[in-house]
């Protein structure tokens, strides 16, 4: 399910467009409709705001800001301790923004310097004020991330911890449960805050790849009045509109609710590229006793977007092409990619006493998926290549069951801080078995220099079948003892029964695989002071196995779960004015890949060892400077194929570095501005190591300004991505290449009401 899965069953990928940018595909009209007068006069007064800055930054620390009481956009604090708080401007600059808490799935909630993990989190703060769109956005400054591809002119924004592709089907939670991703992108708006948890999860999220777990946490009802709107522009002609609205009401206020509004449509900066975009999400709450509270979340978002391509390979190539010389308008306009989503949950919770609490929780998701993007085979040295278009349509199916209690007691000299839980979950997937999937093709051109192709309009002859379910039963328990005042261990175990069903187009089995694996956990933490830990943990995981894709000759054999291990010792401090992260990690994890025969197979150890630090600092008064570094050392260890024993692993960078700076400007009150760079490392584009990409180097500048109107709060942001307009590639799969970003204007005004 990992590894090659993406393209398991589907074809393959597709193309961009040509120079042609006027070509429209019918039901995705690149004409966007002119901006009312009020946008125009709020764009007009952002433009004169932004037009004196020399460079440009939002206020937030990226993953590790330092901590604030107040949101600078005036939004109250939600209720929920995993959500964080915000803050309102009345001052020269924004009070710091941190993460205080984070969800560790079967270990509940805590502050992530008490965990002997790795582990981050961006609040909705720092996630406007860095004007992210994506997870990819909102981790961009911590080094351990990597952009695997983007997701204007790709499918998808997608990225790796390091150097491991985080799991698009088990890798991501919505507040703590399943939730599926297959390459698509979740809407940020709904959520109050994102979470990364770094490596392995077995024991706290059951089956899943060792590339770690993104976490959303919804936005639930505020204590205070929320009434806020947002209007945004994104080059070339992108705008959009965002409403948040929460609250409470009824007797003692006991009746809480939230409302998010999401419209965005428009050309953006990549050639041939139309977006557009809605999301839609509710959640309410109702404590029924002043001890038990009942909460019910849902939520739809889609997006759709022409112009896509899914990817590139390179027949008989020695060398990957200088991007600096390669066209950026490959996609065909008419190609298309559309993903939409719906999810609804349910939870109670209940404090039992001051030392106990209980919860119980429901979530069911649903994703659609339709291809129409292209896939470019380049044939030789001069560039000629031939566009692939697969039209394709799949469906994923989620439910998951949670319940769990959390307790605190002693024993002796000893304190014991529990959890114990049971959940099961089920995941369906539909494929499909049209005539789409074989792939349509559009002619041949050239990536220097790309023409406009015919589209051949063949219709799409959708015939959805259901190809997999997987369910898993688990029952999880863990202790975190305190020894003494500063030494803690924590143990912890999980029994999962998991079951893996394959069925052909006639609904019959074909393979199936069960495993009753004992996921352990066992750390070691020393409190160095109350705001710092360091910490040995030792963590195992099991993901389901990989399968071969369209384009391998033994597709679609499918194999068993693969085993991982991860070992790790660091150091983390959360202080007032400064915090660090500091870790040795080495993950040992089954190898799945295809070989130069073309068969894909598990053979193997990828073996991950290395370095990841970052860190933050206030200079100051009104200075921030932030900075982190990623050193990985990759090895494909006890492989029998000769041409990958030994190799790097692919779409791993050799080194990450990254680097920000703030600026609270004295001599304009409520201004901020910052810049930043990330410099990625060389990565080597398939298992055998014949091909690479060079490493390169991004600068974002952006701007903010907090004012009050009226009374109420304003915001002003502003940034610009990729300032310099490098041309880079990036890699997900095995031999695959995307290009990179082009360079894109961003800015918004939000406005309390």
């Amino acid at each position: 399910m990992l590894q090659h899965r993406p393209l398991a069953g589907r074809g393959f990928a597709r193309p961009r467009a040509a120079h042609d940018l006027t070509h429209q595909h019918p039901n995705h009209p690149q004409h966007v409709p002119a901006p009312s007068p009020i946008t125009r006069a709020i764009a007009g007064v952002f433009a004169i705001c932004t037009a004196s800055l020399t460079f440009v930054s939002g206020t937030t620390y990226a993953q590790q800001a330092p901590q604030a009481s107040q949101a600078s956009d005036g939004q109250p604090a939600a209720k929920d301790t995993a959500a964080l708080p915000t803050t309102t401007v009345s001052s020269n600059r924004d009070e710091d923004v941190k993460v205080e808490r984070v969800t560790s799935g079967a270990l509940g909630t805590r502050r992530a310097v008490n965990t002997p993990f790795s582990v981050v989190g961006v609040n909705s703060e720092q996630i406007r004020n860095q004007m992210a769109q994506t997870a990819t956005d909102a981790f961009k400054w911590d080094p351990a991330v990597t952009t695997l591809s983007e997701n204007k002119r790709n499918e998808n924004s997608y990225f790796a911890v390091r150097g491991m592709r985080v799991d698009m089907l088990d890798g991501t939670k919505i507040d703590g449960q399943n939730f599926v991703s297959w390459q698509a992108d979740i809407p940020l708006e709904p959520f109050e805050q994102v979470e990364l948890l770094k490596g392995l999860s077995g024991f706290m999220y059951g089956f899943g790849a060792p590339g770690g777990i993104v976490n959303y946490v919804l936005k639930r009802p505020t204590d205070e009045p929320l009434r806020q709107f947002s209007v945004g522009y994104e080059a070339s002609n992108v705008w959009s509109q965002k409403l948040d609205l929460g609250g409470r009401f009824g007797p003692d206020n006991r009746f809480g609710y939230r409302l998010n509004l999401v419209n965005e449509e428009g050309n953006t900066a990549e050639p041939n590229n139309h977006v557009r975009r809605k999301t839609i999400s509710f959640a309410t709450d109702f404590r029924i006793t002043p001890d038990l509270t009942w909460s019910a979340d849902v939520a739809y978002w889609k997006r759709q977007t022409t112009g896509t391509l899914f990817g590139m390979s390179f027949g008989g190539a020695t060398a990957v092409p200088d991007a600096n010389k390669v066209a950026r308008n490959l996609a065909q306009p008419f190609t298309y990619y559309e993903t939409d989503a719906l999810t609804a949950g349910t939870a109670l919770d209940y404090r039992i006493n001051d030392q106990w609490k209980a919860n119980f929780k429901y979530r069911f998701a649903r994703q659609n998926r339709l291809n129409g993007d292209s896939f470019l085979y380049v044939m030789n040295s001069a560039g000629d290549y031939s566009d692939t278009q697969y039209k394709w349509k799949t469906a994923y199916y989620y439910q998951a069951w949670d319940a769990m209690v959390e307790g605190k007691f002693a024993t002796g000299p000893f304190k014991h801080n529990v959890v114990f839980g049971v959940s099961y979950q089920t995941q369906v997937k539909l494929n499909d078995n049209g005539l789409g999937g074989n792939g349509i093709s559009l002619g041949t051109s050239n990536i220097y220099n790309p023409s406009l192709l015919p589209n051949q309009d063949i219709g799409m002859d959708y015939q959805p079948y259901r190809s997999e379910k997987i369910s898993q039963r688990a029952i999880f328990a863990s202790d975190t003892v305190d020894i003494t005042s500063r030494i803690s261990a924590l143990v912890g175990l999980r029994y999962t029964q998991f079951n893996d069903d394959l069925y052909d187009i006639y609904g019959q089995t074909g393979t199936s695989y069960k495993a009753k694996p004992v996921t352990p956990t066992l750390a070691l933490m020393y409190k160095t002071d109350n705001d710092s830990t360091a910490y040995a943990s030792y963590v195992e995981s099991l993901e389901p196995g990989g399968s071969a894709s369209i384009t391998d000759s033994n597709y679609p054999t499918t194999y068993g779960p693969l085993k991982s291990k991860q070992y790790e010792v660091g150091w983390k401090a959360d202080k007032q004015s400064w915090g660090a992260n500091l870790a040795l990690f080495r993950v040992e994890r089954g190898y799945g890949y295809t070989n130069v025969s073309n068969f894909y197979v598990q053979d193997g150890t990828q073996r991950f060892q290395g370095l990841d630090a970052s860190g933050w600092v206030r200079l100051a008064r009104d200075w921030r400077v932030m900075g982190g570094v990623l050193l990985l050392n990759t090895k494909a260890v006890n492989v029998d194929d000769p041409n990958v024993a030994g190799k790097r692993i692919f779409a791993a960078p050799r080194y990450v570095v990254t680097g920000r700076v703030e600026y609270d400007t004295p001599f304009v009150r409520g201004l901020t501005v910052a810049a930043g760079v990330k410099v990625t490392g060389q990565q080597e584009v398939d298992a055998a190591n014949t091909l690479s990409i060079p490493a390169y180097t991004t600068i974002d500048v952006s701007a903010k300004y907090a004012t009050r109107i009226a009374g109420k709060s304003v915001v002003l942001r502003a940034a610009i991505n990729n300032l310099t307009d490098k041309h880079y590639w990036t890699t997900t799969y095995n031999g695959f290449v995307l290009p990179g970003s082009t360079r894109t204007f961003l800015a918004s005004a939000t406005m309390d009401f």
